[in-house]
């Protein structure tokens, strides 16, 4: 009779439900940019051609994204304005710090720096965003979870 209870105990515990993350557990890592659409804004489109970013987010509520668009001009020095400005038409990166609405599914950032300064020291609200294994979508750009 005790072998019995042991097995079904033993066999309750294998079969239980697992608690479902939180989206913000979902959420915590490194993503690389699989596609987005530019249509936001017209100077993003190179960006989207054939995308190329990274988007950090850590478990302490900092972010990290850049976008770098492929084929960009290479340079030998930077020594000239003109160069400077060529390299960063088609490169965006910003950092600061995030938190999960879960309610709504959305994310808040705080920027605490960007290559173009206009968002530094105000909050964004993202789209609809969605965890589905190994792949993330905010609005419609789609982020796939780098893994080592």
């Amino acid at each position: 009779m005790s072998r019995i209870i042991i097995v079904c105990a033993f066999a309750a515990i294998f079969t239980m439900p697992a608690k479902a993350q939180s989206l913000k557990d979902q959420l915590i890592g490194a993503w690389a940019l699989v596609s987005c659409d530019g249509r936001a804004f017209p100077f993003t489109v190179a960006l989207c051609t054939n995308p190329n970013g990274i988007h950090i987010l850590d478990a302490s509520g900092h972010f990290m994204t850049i976008h770098a668009a492929r084929g960009r001009p290479k340079f030998p020095n930077f020594t000239s304005p003109e160069e400077y400005k060529a390299a960063a038409v088609d490169f965006r990166a910003k950092f600061g710090t995030w938190s999960v609405n879960e309610a709504d599914k959305t994310i808040t950032y705080h920027f605490d720096g960007a290559l173009l300064p206009s968002p530094e020291g105000t909050d964004a609200k993202s789209p609809a965003v969605s965890v589905s294994k190994d792949e993330l979508k905010i609005g419609s750009n789609v982020w796939r979870r780098i893994r080592n």
